[in-house]
Parts: C-alpha cells; sequence; structure tokens
C-alpha cells in the first residue's frame, strides 16, 4: 500500500526575498539557520532579561512574566532585535530559568520540545523587515517580535560597515503591516 503524501505550504505576501521568507517562518531554529546562512558563529547578547509583575488578570495557572530583548549577533554584526514577553506556568521551568540560569530562549532546546508555532504579523520598513510570532510548549508562551535590517540578504552584508538601523517598529503605521490574519491585533 502506497504511503499517503504530505504537502506542506505557508503563503507570505509579495515582496519578500527567499531567504526572507525563511527567517520570517523559522520556528525556534532562527540562530541556525543563521549559521548555516553565513558559515559563521551566531551569538546572542542580552539587552533585559527581567521578571516583571503578573498582570492583574492573569491566568492563576501562570507562576511568572519574564520581559526580555536581545540582539543575535554573526560576526560581531547585529543580524536580529528580538523583544519578547515569555509567560511560565510550570515550575520544572521556573527553576531552570531562576534556579539554573538557562536562558528563556533555550528552554525549548534544553527540554527536547518542539514548540508549536503561529505567525500573527509580518513587514517591512524602509530599512528592516519583521515578524511578530509565538512560540509554545505546555508550561511556557512566548510572544516575540523580531527586527531584521532589509540589507540581510545582500552580497557582502556580513562584513561591509554597520549601518543605522531602527529597530523599533511602528506597528500603527499600516503601510509598513502585511498581517498574516488581519483578525489578529498586535497586543
Amino acid at each position: 500500500m502506497p504511503l499517503p503524501t504530505m504537502n506542506t505550504s505557508l503563503s507570505l505576501p509579495d515582496g519578500f526575498s527567499g531567504i526572507e521568507r525563511i527567517l520570517l517562518t523559522a520556528n525556534g531554529n532562527l540562530q541556525r539557520l543563521i549559521s548555516a546562512y553565513f558559515n559563521e558563529v551566531v551569538t546572542v547578547t542580552i539587552v533585559e532579561n527581567k521578571e516583571v509583575p503578573l498582570h492583574p488578570n492573569e491566568d492563576p495557572a501562570v507562576l511568572a512574566r519574564f520581559q526580555r530583548e536581545v540582539n543575535l549577533l554573526c560576526n560581531n554584526k547585529i543580524f536580529c532585535n528580538a523583544k519578547s514577553q515569555v509567560l511560565i506556568k510550570d515550575q520544572e521551568v521556573y527553576d531552570l530559568v531562576v534556579k539554573d540560569g538557562v536562558g528563556i530562549g533555550q528552554i525549548f532546546r534544553y527540554l527536547d520540545k518542539l514548540p508549536s508555532f503561529d505567525l500573527h504579523g509580518l513587514g517591512r520598513t524602509d530599512r528592516t523587515f519583521w515578524r511578530e510570532y509565538s512560540l509554545k510548549i505546555p508550561g511556557v508562551d512566548c510572544r516575540l517580535l523580531e527586527v531584521f535590517p532589509s540589507t540581510l540578504s545582500e552580497d557582502g552584508w556580513l562584513h561591509a560597515p554597520d549601518e543605522e538601523v531602527c529597530w523599533d517598529v511602528e506597528m500603527e503605521q499600516d503601510d509598513n503591516i502585511a498581517w498574516v490574519n488581519p483578525d489578529l491585533e498586535v497586543k
């Protein structure tokens, strides 16, 4: 009996190159993809990583909320700025992060769990392209905004002089946004 065929498809708006589409749909493996693309080591610099107070209406299962910002670098050059909110609902995960010092971004690999991936929005500004998405496993919910320089896939980018990039994306400007799900609001 022949095995059934399985098709995978994800259609993104026009205006993104092949490598940009790959980065926009990466599900927790962005560092590995960029390392392979440039054949260089990727490092992470933590800008902010702090436990913040829970919201008054927070799900009672939430043990902790973390606010995080990191820069991802290749050859000492920033290729991505990532801001995230992380909700931890599992005591083992909380202990790994708080007591054992495991980085929030490494939890999925550390626990050997493939997170679910939901792409909420993506777009482009004059100098950047970006995505907003969620990664989830039981006990951990992450909502992330990642911003990349538009010139990332140009020949010689890795060794070119640094350029001025604004890592803050103005979400209210509709001309910068190409929503994957127009009914979903950015929170």
